[in-house]
């Protein structure tokens, strides 16, 4: 039936998992894993980066994780080789990094600043398109609210965002 979530939608009941990559600033930017059951679904992200000699100005160390609840408000497998599902999303994240400090300014020599953690809240749409039953593609634009509590001054703790995340992934 068109227009409906339906428990036979091929490539979301078939192959209810995925993993594969995921770059958002709520859903996390490193791998991801996914699943569906019947309209509901999750999916995890997580990445870290670690330049101890911080050459070229790259950050001591980056991690971030995120999680989102989604609920399918459309599916449809259009054809044997394309399904998609229209969504809604609601999700979490934090990151925290360690950033290089060029010390003194323009010399090319820095040393590890100070620790930045930031908590992250938002919601949006988004829309999966799944090619021959396994190749998932995700685009979605969410509203984001983050919080940087180190910041000295509480305007500049906040800050909101609409933003887009994409996903490549591999269902199973």
């Amino acid at each position: 039936m068109v227009g409906t979530v339906q428990a036979e939608d091929l490539a979301f009941a078939t192959f209810p998992r995925a993993l594969g990559v995921q770059v958002g600033r709520i859903a996390g930017i490193g791998l991801s894993y996914q699943r569906w059951d019947g309209p509901w679904g999750y999916q995890f992200a997580a990445g870290a980066l670690y330049h101890p000699l911080m050459d070229d100005g790259h950050d001591v160390f980056n991690y971030n994780a995120g999680a989102q609840a989604c609920y399918a408000i459309f599916s449809d497998d259009f054809s044997t080789w394309l399904s998609s599902r229209l969504y809604v999303l609601a999700g979490i994240n934090h990151r925290g990094y360690k950033e290089a400090v060029e010390t003194p300014p323009y010399s090319g020599d820095y040393v590890a600043g100070d620790f930045h953690p930031e908590f992250g809240l938002g919601g949006g749409v988004g829309v999966e398109a799944v090619f021959f039953e396994h190749f998932a593609v995700s685009t979605e634009m969410v509203y984001a609210l983050f919080w940087k509590p180190i910041e000295p001054v509480a305007h500049e703790q906040f800050a909101m965002e609409i933003l887009p995340q994409v996903s490549l992934r591999y269902r199973f």
